[in-house]
């Protein structure tokens, strides 16, 4: 048995709950707490398809992300079928006998109202809040785990980028930028050829981290001090990665937004507390792979989300702020 589409929105009715789905997960958004719900999904870069691997993944959601919002991630509980109706709780326990049927990540609920992207929208976040932020995010880089083998290796930063070409058609029926990807991806191949002895320094000098992977505007909050969330969890390929990654989304964000200015800000602090001056040769390269994984979302989510016009400017936007990147490589 797998949680459908049907059975969430029964059970975020039961919740009284507003329930927001994106490509891999189904979030319940109640009064005081959210549940987050993975979805059956299995893509190139993730697999969701079996319940162990469903529950795995909320036990590391929850462990990963209390390094940097621990009072946030409550804990894993499961979706417990009793006869055909779903609650959240132990078998046999709160929630009432029955199957697990499911597992979901129980979080506080944080106000929306000052999720970081939308304070930029409405001009209410400034060059001190994204030096404090770029302050918080230092300091957790130089606690997170160093990683070796052959994470931030040129040729899996290579394959990484590289996987923009599985949505190229997606890209080119939406938005006629097919063209526009192989520049991005011809470009940005040859700079990761160009530089191989620099990613090759970047792994000795222990500037490959276990870290965050999913560091944009959406993924903060500005509430009793500054609250970053979400990181990745599915994949260690794509979190333990160069800083330089890491930090280049939130710039690569900023920019998207509008506010280079800010992204400027956010990078010299973060450099200045860090000490990590060598992000910046690498952050055209990385703002360019994170514009292109913005765009390969929207891709997805054009195609499951019934091919809409919110999503068909996702994917156009970010390929042209990708190939923006890329001509600068």
């Amino acid at each position: 048995m797998i949680m459908e589409d049907g059975q969430v929105q029964e059970l975020a009715g039961k919740q009284g709950a507003e329930l927001i789905q994106t490509h891999i997960s189904w979030v319940l958004i109640g009064k005081e707490e959210v549940f987050k719900i993975k979805k059956p999904v299995k893509f190139s870069f993730l697999d969701f398809s079996s319940l162990d691997r469903r529950k795995m993944f909320c036990d590391e959601e929850v462990r990963l992300n209390r390094r940097l919002s621990p009072d946030v991630y409550l804990g894993v509980v499961p979706i417990i079928d009793a006869g055909g109706a779903l609650s959240f709780g132990e078998a046999g326990g709160p929630g009432g006998k029955g199957k697990i049927l499911d597992y979901a990540v129980r979080m506080k609920k944080l106000d929306r109202g000052r999720m970081m992207d939308r304070l930029i929208k409405q001009g209410m976040l400034g060059k001190a809040d994204v030096e404090a932020l770029a302050r918080i995010v230092a300091d957790f880089h130089d606690k997170a785990e160093v990683v070796k083998d052959d994470f931030g290796s040129p040729a899996l930063v290579w394959s990484q980028a590289a996987d923009l070409a599985s949505h190229r058609g997606t890209i080119e029926k939406a938005c006629r930028l097919g063209k526009w990807v192989d520049d991005i991806l011809s470009r940005s191949e040859r700079f990761v050829k160009g530089n191989d002895a620099l990613f090759r320094e970047r792994v000795k000098g222990g500037r490959i981290r276990d870290c965050h992977g999913d560091l944009h505007t959406r993924n903060v909050f500005f509430q009793d001090g500054v609250r970053v969330f979400d990181c990745i969890e599915f994949s260690r390929d794509f979190r333990c990665i160069d800083v330089a990654s890491d930090i280049a989304f939130m710039a690569m964000d900023l920019d998207y937004l509008g506010r280079e200015d800010l992204s400027k800000a956010f990078v010299d602090e973060y450099v200045s507390r860090s000490g990590d001056s060598g992000v910046e040769a690498l952050l055209p390269f990385y703002k360019c792979y994170r514009a292109n994984v913005r765009a390969k979302i929207a891709a997805i989510e054009w195609g499951m989300g019934g091919e809409k016009e919110e999503d068909r400017q996702g994917i156009d936007r970010y390929t042209l702020l990708a190939a923006k990147y890329a001509r600068g490589l």
